[in-house]
């Protein structure tokens, strides 16, 4: 009895790992923009403004009108609501799959930089906004 009940356990946990795996993969791909130049990381680089799209991305501006899209690997819930943003780096490069953000009200809450697009100019900045709260839209 004891063993099926662990069985039956293990097999909700996978159940549920693959569905939020799908969730993921799911919200990555809105997420791509071939449109946009990808790169992996932002080199010399110092916060001068940003501004968050939803829970899962922000427009970072690291030298005047130089911006960047930041895809996040998790949500951060407060991030719209944030006052201020933490961005790590290393000897003044933040990279993708090795930086997080995380806000100055939740420290310890980091969401790792799943992509980073450098934006050419307000129009496409725009374009892109609009792009992902149509995805928030949606669901």
């Amino acid at each position: 009895m004891r063993l099926l009940k662990l069985v039956s356990l293990l097999f909700i946990l996978v159940l549920a790992g693959c569905a939020s795996s799908e969730a993921s993969k799911e919200r990555i791909a809105k997420y791509t923009f071939p449109e946009l130049e990808q790169v992996n990381s932002i080199d010399n680089f110092r916060m001068d403004g940003w501004e968050s799209i939803d829970r899962y991305s922000l427009i970072l501006t690291s030298r005047p009108r130089q911006s960047y899209l930041l895809i996040l690997g998790g949500g951060l819930n407060d991030l719209n609501f944030a006052q201020g943003l933490l961005v790590t780096s290393t000897l003044g490069k933040v990279e993708v799959g090795f930086d997080s953000v995380s806000t100055v009200q939740d420290p310890m809450m980091k969401a790792q930089i799943k992509r980073i697009y450098k934006l050419e100019n307000k129009e496409q900045k725009n374009a892109i906004k609009a792009k992902i709260e149509a995805f928030a839209d949606e669901n």
